[in-house]
């Protein structure tokens, strides 16, 4: 019976997501209700509430999980390196929904603020490993300004790439993203 339910919020999830995104398509992300996504989806407002406290978690778990493979690879090196800031550019690319370019376009400010966030969350996440393998010192107040340094930084970039059509590659944009953060990383 557990499993059943489990299956069925699971699929309740993805609906709510892949309505969400529909709607993404035509309307900016600031401007959807609750409403909205649980018709699209079909489903009650009370299903959505069982599932999500709100849109923005939505989105926060799609980007957390397009974030979450890069990092358990990074995880092996605890490094910040070119290598790692070309594979985030290139997973960007390569998953990011049209109708979430859609928003980034039309400049919806809460879009950029969920990715701001994600990309901060991720980051401190990644740090919390890195730190374990350090001991505490005076350097702390530099690496902890480093690090929201450096999530601003792809944040900005990752945005700047997606305004102008990845005109770049995901090779020379973490190139030039490695190339602009290189003193930032030293901190780290």
């Amino acid at each position: 019976m557990a499993e059943q339910s489990g299956k069925l919020a699971l699929q309740s999830q993805e609906w709510i997501r892949t309505a969400l995104f529909q709607i993404m398509e035509k309307k900016e992300y600031s401007h959807i209700s609750i409403t909205e996504i649980a018709d699209r989806a079909g489903l009650a407002r009370q299903t959505f509430y069982r599932n999500f406290q709100g849109k923005d978690e939505i989105l926060l778990n799609y980007l957390e999980e397009l974030m979450k493979g890069l990092w358990q690879d990074l995880e092996e090196t605890s490094v910040i390196n070119e290598e790692i800031l070309v594979a985030l550019f290139r997973n960007w690319r390569s998953n990011i929904p049209s109708s979430l370019i859609h928003n980034i376009v039309t400049k919806d400010r809460k879009i950029r603020q969920l990715i701001h966030k994600s990309i901060s969350d991720s980051f401190d996440e990644l740090f919390v490993h890195i730190k374990k393998d350090r001991k505490e010192s005076a350097d702390d107040t530099y690496r902890l300004y480093a690090h929201k340094s450096l999530s601003a930084t792809v944040h900005l970039m990752l945005i700047e790439w997606t305004l102008n059509d990845f005109q770049m590659t995901p090779e020379e944009i973490g190139g030039m993203v490695s190339d602009l953060t290189a003193s930032i990383r030293s901190y780290l």
